[in-house]
């Protein structure tokens, strides 16, 4: 079966025909498919005696997935340029461990960053240059899922390479599947996290509780923020009447949780220019609530 990684379907080989385009090297091609598909093909020793407009024959495919754009070619030609067959093999294993552990849909250009990536830590491991990642904390605290999915692809890595790599490789990597989930480049995924790490901070220290990070509250607390904060960047944020009658009674009910809520209103507003209201308060001051319920009752079973 070729796997369609970018559109998320799978098709069976006798439904389709996929001619070369262009060699990339022994092991990929770029291709087209019979319904004019640009496709990158990817198997074992599949190039060899190939050119231009030869079919590709089926058994010898591993894997085949779809390009956006003419730049995605140029990118992975370069990276292939650069990558050893072994480690390009090992990086696609590791990004396949990565969706079944996450059960979500990665963008195809973790193909090239994280290869690239992966390809890096190698070269680095071979001079024994291990890196610091000083958002360490920050990433394993907003994107616990991913970082553990990286943390046992280092260990993986590790054994592979004999190597000692960390926990700052560790959210070197997370970072990478934290942006392959997103149409945000990394930079932006880096300011994201770096912002999520903040409101948790108002609302740990206005509040004056410990998270249970264990806990659901603290969880749905989280992924709420992560999509939050990508709506801020994407000015996607919902901004409904603020005296709509949902969030008049959250401000009664809940004025605690609300009162933090208008607290990181202002921090993003004065320090990041990102602006809020509306349906977005009522939905924050909702999730703080429960945290700090959640909190509160942690509190009371250990006293």
């Amino acid at each position: 079966m070729w796997v369609f990684l970018g559109f998320f379907y799978c098709l069976k080989r006798r439904d389709v025909a996929i001619n070369v385009k262009k060699v990339l090297n022994n092991n990929v091609v770029w291709a087209r498919t019979a319904d004019k598909k640009e496709v990158i093909v990817m198997g074992k020793g599949l190039a060899f005696g190939l050119k231009p407009g030869d079919e590709i024959a089926p058994e010898a495919v591993d894997k085949v997935f779809a390009l956006k754009d003419q730049s995605e070619v140029g990118k992975f030609q370069d990276l292939l340029d650069q990558v050893s067959p072994a480690n390009l093999e090992l990086a696609e294993q590791l990004i396949d461990f990565a969706k079944v552990k996450l059960g979500r849909k990665l963008n195809n250009l973790v193909h090239i960053t994280l290869t690239d990536h992966i390809n890096n830590m190698y070269e680095r491991v071979q001079i024994g240059a291990y890196l610091q990642n000083p958002m360490l904390w920050d990433i394993r605290r907003v994107h616990p899922d991913e970082f553990a999915v990286a943390k046992s692809i280092v260990q993986q890595l590790n054994t592979h390479w004999q190597s000692t790599l960390d926990d700052h490789e560790a959210a070197n990597i997370a970072m990478h599947l934290v942006n392959a989930q997103s149409e945000l480049d990394i930079s932006t995924t880096k300011e994201s996290t770096k912002v999520v790490s903040e409101i948790l901070d108002i609302i740990k220290y206005h509040l004056m509780i410990e998270f249970d990070e264990s806990g659901l509250a603290y969880y749905r607390l989280s992924v709420h923020l992560r999509s939050f904060v990508q709506r801020l960047f994407e000015d996607t944020t919902y901004n409904d009447d603020e005296d709509g009658e949902l969030l008049v009674h959250v401000k009664r009910k809940y004025p605690r949780a609300y009162h933090c809520a208008q607290l990181i209103q202002a921090h993003v507003a004065q320090t990041y220019q990102y602006y809020f209201k509306g349906d977005e308060l009522l939905y924050l001051s909702v999730h703080i609530e429960k945290v700090w319920r959640d909190s509160r009752e942690a509190s009371t079973d250990t006293n």
